[in-house]
């Protein structure tokens, strides 16, 4: 996995800025899938594996599935932020549940990455070629009071799938996310 993330690095040729992203995400009504998260927010580096549901017109959801301490535990995050964010277990709901730094956690990091794919326009834009395919890069940077939050994801050129992603916060990496399964609703 570290090998294919020193192959993502490396820089491709500058590609024009356009709608084509915003547009795909926006219109997307739904997709499922299988994500492979690293989290660094402290002093150990955890991995979590999630199945999650986007769906456009409700609430997204997803299931802790690894490490298997954790498995079933579930979340639904409702409404264009995070704001309306709880984690469930067993029928116990945690309704403030929501993390100190929006869109870093391994609960909220996809939810948050989708909104900026349907709503902002990337600080940069550039395509690589990564074991024989060719990928979009957008790379999307804010500044608040919580620091610098910077991101970057991977897309599939042709079909705007997402491949991978890295957060970062104060020039450090906080968060991994890899896509490992992917299929959109029609």
């Amino acid at each position: 996995m570290l090998a294919l993330f020193l192959l993502l690095t490396a820089c491709g040729g500058a590609v024009a800025n356009d709608e084509s992203v915003r547009t795909h995400f926006s219109e997307v009504p739904g997709f499922t899938a299988h994500i492979k998260i690293l989290s660094n927010l402290g002093q150990s580096v955890l991995e979590y594996e999630l199945d999650y549901v986007y769906n456009k017109e409700d609430s997204d959801s997803f299931t802790v599935t690894a490490p298997a301490s954790l498995s079933g535990i579930s979340g639904t995050i409702a409404g264009t932020d995070s704001a309306q964010f709880s984690l469930q277990y067993d029928g116990a709901a945690l309704d403030d549940a929501m993390p100190q730094r929006t869109g870093l956690t391994p609960a909220d990091g996809l939810f948050c990455l989708l909104s900026d794919l349907r709503s902002d326009v990337p600080a940069e834009r550039w395509s690589e070629e990564v074991a024989g395919q060719t990928l979009l890069v957008l790379r999307y940077e804010s500044d608040s009071a919580d620091g610098k939050i910077v991101k970057q994801v991977w897309l599939t050129e042709d079909g705007r799938q997402p491949v991978c992603a890295e957060l970062y916060a104060d020039d450090t990496c906080v968060l991994t996310i890899q896509v490992m399964e992917y299929q959109e609703k029609t």
